[in-house]
């Protein structure tokens, strides 16, 4: 990796000495790639409510949020100051439920759209009153996993032509029995659809394979585990960003109604992975996999964990056994070694990377302005599970 940024800083110091007309934002080096960002406090929302609430989405449009209720059904519509305009609860097996979810979205002029967790992933669409409208099949075939990220959206709401769509992934839209890449190989990445996008108006679904042929290990044949794709979208420029969990590439695609066309890819570079190596049979913690990307309009963030020393993961599974996972010597070298680093992507381009997690929370949402949304971490008052923080990136 190293003799590979100098042979980049070779290369373009040659190009910028050679051609006196160049700009400056011709001339790439290491560090345009790795100038240091911090994240920095802008505006807060404050919700008055006694539940604990994570935020779904945010509509542009009418400043509003879509909170849920972290562990139940109840949603929230809040103002961009945190005043409560409505709530209904959605949890549940009546008629005009969802059952069990965590994902929802903004459905534009025509409401809103929640995902369930039932073996096909459907979306239940309702309107503006909170009265279910219709439910439309997902993308699921059978159940491969189950994941609960309060943090994260997997799909995103999309007008196109004037039409509603959701594009979206999700890991069990392929047959596992069948499409078994511990059997298969390298085929699974030709094969296994995790990509969607629903037509709401027509209620058809098209199947999209987000394992780009540029991607190394699908190009090169090579099987190193699902690696199964995340995917974000710009509603306003009709844009979408796929990163696989494995490899160093983000790509990027423009969003049709017949589909995804790829557009280009980009590898991302940062010094916490530089020895990364890829395998089939490595435990997660010990690799530093990207585990998503959000769009903040002109900005898109990548993130990623770094990883446990395998020697050290090792020593703690001889010692601890199978329950490695509850003795303290683990939470340690978690709390140690697995650290949360973004990479921040510009036009197309990485302008560079922030090594911390905000310190007043989580990041929870990208929001179209440029800034993340942070759900405040646990704090003396008592209101502070409520708190929200918007938050720019900023260079340190």
């Amino acid at each position: 990796m190293k003799n590979r940024f100098a042979i980049l800083h070779f290369i373009f110091l040659f190009l910028f000495f050679s051609c006196s007309g160049s700009s400056e934002e011709e001339t790439v080096t290491e560090e345009n790639y790795l100038r240091e960002f911090r994240f920095e406090v802008v505006d807060s929302v404050m919700v008055d409510a006694l539940e604990v609430l994570v935020a779904l989405d945010y509509d542009q449009e009418s400043d509003r949020f879509l909170l849920k209720k972290q562990r139940e059904g109840k949603v929230y519509v809040v103002d961009s100051k945190g005043e409560i305009l409505q709530t209904a609860d959605l949890g549940g097996e009546g008629p005009n439920q969802v059952g069990v979810f965590t994902d929802g979205q903004f459905l534009g002029s025509n409401g809103y759209v929640f995902k369930d967790f039932s073996p096909t992933m459907d979306f239940h669409q309702y309107d503006f009153d909170f009265q279910k409208v219709k439910v439309h099949t997902g993308a699921a075939v059978g159940i491969n996993a189950l994941v609960i990220n309060f943090y994260r959206q997997t799909f995103d709401a999309l007008t196109i032509n004037g039409e509603p769509y959701l594009l979206g992934e999700e890991i069990n839209a392929y047959d596992a029995g069948e499409i078994n890449g511990n059997k298969i190989g390298a085929a699974f990445y030709e094969r296994a659809t995790t990509g969607f996008l629903l037509n709401l108006n027509q209620d058809s679904i098209q199947r999209i394979n987000l394992f780009t042929e540029d991607w190394k290990p699908r190009r090169e044949k090579i099987w190193v585990g699902n690696s199964l794709p995340s995917i974000a979208s710009d509603s306003k420029t009709k844009s979408a960003f796929v990163l696989p969990t494995k490899g160093n590439q983000l790509s990027f695609f423009k969003v049709s109604p017949s589909g995804l066309e790829f557009q280009n890819s980009i590898e991302l570079i940062h010094p916490s992975r530089e020895d990364a190596e890829i395998n089939a049979d490595q435990d997660d913690l010990t690799y530093p996999g990207f585990d998503n990307v959000r769009n903040l309009g002109e900005y898109q963030l990548v993130s990623f964990n770094t990883a446990i020393p395998e020697d050290v993961l090792n020593g703690i599974k001889a010692k601890a056994g199978e329950n490695y996972y509850s003795d303290p010597e683990f939470t340690e070298a978690m709390d140690l070694y697995r650290n949360p680093k973004y990479i921040l992507i510009k036009n197309g381009k990485q302008v560079g990377v922030i090594n911390e997690d905000p310190q007043e929370g989580t990041i929870n949402l990208g929001l179209p302005d440029g800034t993340v949304l942070v759900k405040a971490a646990d704090g003396e008052i008592e209101r502070d599970y409520n708190l929200f923080y918007k938050m720019k990136v900023v260079e340190k």
